[in-house]
């Protein structure tokens, strides 16, 4: 029997942001609503990041993906459950998130993202949650972002390659002159740890990419806010950063294992939520994991080369 929940939106959200009335101001909560998000790939890390997003007091969202849940994403994947199999995912997706909040403004593109349709997906967003595995859409995504000035988050970026379990980056095209993530990724430095990087290489167009590398990877879990949000307030064991370059085959890699994927996508939302209030205190970056120890609260960069 379905329950029926009768109150108004301004009551739901008002309970809704109750336990998180401490963390958002009142401002802040009316930005959250009052933003649209567009999650492209609706599978593991863009499931977790709408479901948190829409859990946060987002407003609007629209889920883009063209594929169906398979037994296979089980492990992972959101919105998967035995009930959903061979459902399209943005399908499944609206479905569980109007069910978290029947007030949420919902659209859904099972066709994907192409370069026909870019534009009508990403105008009139705040943010991008980019969590597509389909190579081909990333560049016309990114294309119009960076035309329409709308920042994209991305769980995928090969300069360096160093980073074991959840990472998360952010192309803000708010900002004039940031390289698209094409231009990134076909650049000759794109594979090259930082130290090994010429001058002249630095001269070129790749320096203000790699710069802003440095200052995030320099700023990772700065902020008490983002600790309290996402890794409590626990110490690494003693030792854990002299050991890190020995216990490598311990580490937890990829994003194909359900706690790191929730990870992954935690980050994304914590990220556009930045975004959304406009907070400048929350730094995120790549997390390591051991398989015996504690979440680390700082990683430096000399850590994870």
């Amino acid at each position: 029997m379905d329950k029926v929940v009768e109150v108004t939106e301004d009551e739901f959200y008002e309970s809704l942001w109750y336990r998180s009335s401490m963390i958002f101001t009142k401002d802040e909560r009316r930005a959250l609503k009052e933003a649209t998000i567009g999650v492209i790939g609706v599978g593991g890390t863009g499931g977790i990041a709408s479901e948190q997003l829409v859990r946060s007091g987002v407003g609007a969202i629209r889920l883009v993906d063209p594929d169906i849940f398979e037994l296979t994403n089980m492990n992972r994947q959101q919105f998967c459950t035995v009930s959903t199999l061979g459902m399209k995912k943005v399908e499944a997706g609206m479905e569980r998130l109007l069910d978290i909040n029947p007030f949420l403004e919902v659209e859904i593109f099972p066709e994907g993202i192409n370069k026909e349709n870019a534009r009508e997906i990403i105008e009139g967003l705040d943010v991008i949650i980019d969590a597509s595995d389909n190579k081909s859409a990333h560049y016309p995504l990114h294309r119009v972002a960076k035309e329409l000035k709308v920042p994209v988050i991305s769980r995928e970026h090969r300069v360096p390659e160093f980073t074991f379990g959840a990472k998360a980056n952010l192309w803000d095209y708010r900002v004039d002159g940031i390289s698209t993530r094409e231009e990134d990724e076909n650049s000759k430095t794109a594979n090259m740890a930082l130290e090994d990087i010429s001058e002249d290489d630095f001269r070129e167009k790749d320096r203000l990419v790699h710069q802003e590398f440095n200052r995030v990877y320099r700023d990772i879990f700065n902020s008490k806010y983002a600790k309290k949000l996402l890794l409590s307030e626990n110490e690494p064991p003693e030792g854990f950063f002299e050991s890190y370059a020995e216990s490598k085959r311990n580490l937890v890699q990829g994003t194909n294992w359900g706690p790191t994927v929730s990870i992954t996508g935690s980050f994304f939302a914590t990220i556009a939520i930045n975004i959304i209030i406009g907070s400048k205190d929350i730094y995120l970056g790549p997390i390591s994991i051991k398989a015996d120890a504690k979440i680390p609260d700082v990683i430096e960069q000399r850590e994870i080369k």
